[in-house]
């Protein structure tokens, strides 16, 4: 158990890190209001699984891990659900924008090397 949540803590780090480091630059209102509702979303979906894991484990002989099992689908939940919302941020708002490309078309004849 410690190894996966060794393993799946980083994932959803990582998730989260990339979600918001691949957001198109100027964050206007609307794609400030996308992220914020994604997370938000994220979360209460989190719950919504956590709550059907433990209807489903209330009559089981495993009943008293239910916590341990919801914390590894909310775990792994999240970091697909980011990925998703990444995707529908793409198509809704588009990619980042490219970097300006370097002109040279200026005098470098009076720069030191």
């Amino acid at each position: 158990m410690l190894f996966a949540v060794s393993l799946l803590i980083p994932l959803l780090v990582l998730a989260v890190w990339i979600f918001w480091r691949l957001s198109p630059k100027p964050a206007a209102g609307a794609l400030r209001a996308f992220n914020l509702g994604a997370l938000a979303l994220g979360l209460l979906l989190a719950v919504a699984v956590a709550f059907y894991v433990r209807a489903s484990m209330a009559d089981t002989a495993d009943s008293k891990l239910w916590p341990a099992v919801a914390a590894f689908y909310m775990l792994a939940f999240v970091p697909l659900w980011l990925a998703v919302a990444g995707g529908l941020r793409r198509l809704v708002f588009g990619a980042r924008a490219p970097a300006k490309p370097l002109e040279i078309s200026q005098d470098l004849s009076k720069t030191r090397f």
